[in-house]
């Protein structure tokens, strides 16, 4: 009897033991189904969303220029260590001279021809010269001359005739144009002065004279340039510019 009695003891102990198995009361994790199973494995409360970020894209290696390149094109690899030679000084550049001021020269009274004559010499003597040609109107001098003879021979012989006479102020033109050789007188600011003149040659003998006006349409000439080299240009101009008038004006 008492043997049954532990035999219930035991079967119900055991009954206890498998319940507290089945139900996981001793810490197991024996599952009582797929629903169990199933509820174990879903947690809600421990999901978390995971964001898939884009993978950078991988940028190419750009592996650093060797020493050599650094150094310009122009300068050797092997001397790129040196020290650069220095600049080469440029030499002093010397003042330009100082121009000559500028100056004005005037001949007037000039025939046509005579004008013609002195632009020509002034081309000819350099680019440095400007020249302005303009005409009178009004008379600026009487001539008391004879008129031209025709050659030097006839001129000459025509001043010793004059010398006899005692008629010592005269001379003789060379400048070509319808006046040469023709035998100058006197020149006279005033048609009173030269009358004055005609009427002593006449009182002499001198049947041939006659007075003609200067600077009557006669021309006017400028000439303009460095004042050096004008200064001599306008003295050898002088020489030949018989009858005419020279006279400084404004630069």
């Amino acid at each position: 009897m008492a043997s049954l009695r532990v035999a219930v003891i035991a079967l119900v102990f055991a009954n206890i033991l498998a319940l507290a198995i089945w139900k996981g009361w001793l810490g197991g994790s024996v599952s009582h189904g797929e629903p169990e199973r199933l509820s174990n494995q879903l947690n809600p409360e421990k999901i978390r969303l995971v964001v898939e970020l884009p993978h950078p894209v991988a940028q190419p290696v750009v592996a650093p220029a060797p020493l050599a390149e650094s150094v310009p094109p122009s300068v050797p690899v092997a001397d790129a260590g040196k020290p650069a030679a220095p600049a080469p000084v440029p030499a002093p550049v010397a003042p330009a001279p100082e121009a000559a001021p500028p100056a004005c020269v005037a001949f007037g009274g000039l025939s046509s021809e005579q004008a013609a004559e002195l632009s020509a010499r002034i081309a000819k003597a350099g680019t440095g010269f400007r020249i302005a040609e303009s005409r009178s109107g009004a008379p600026s001098s009487w001539w008391v001359h004879i008129p031209s003879l025709g050659t030097k021979e006839g001129a000459e012989r025509k001043a010793a005739e004059l010398r006899s006479l005692g008629v010592a102020d005269l001379f003789i033109v060379q400048d070509a144009g319808q006046n040469q050789y023709a035998i100058s007188l006197g020149l006279f600011k005033s048609e009173v002065a030269a009358g004055r003149q005609l009427d002593a040659l006449k009182g002499r003998g001198v049947r041939s004279a006659q007075i003609a006006t200067r600077g009557a349409g006669a021309l006017r000439v400028e000439v303009r340039g460095p004042s050096d080299s004008l200064s001599s240009l306008a003295s050898d101009l002088s020489e030949n510019m018989r009858g005419a008038s020279r006279f400084e004006c404004a630069p």
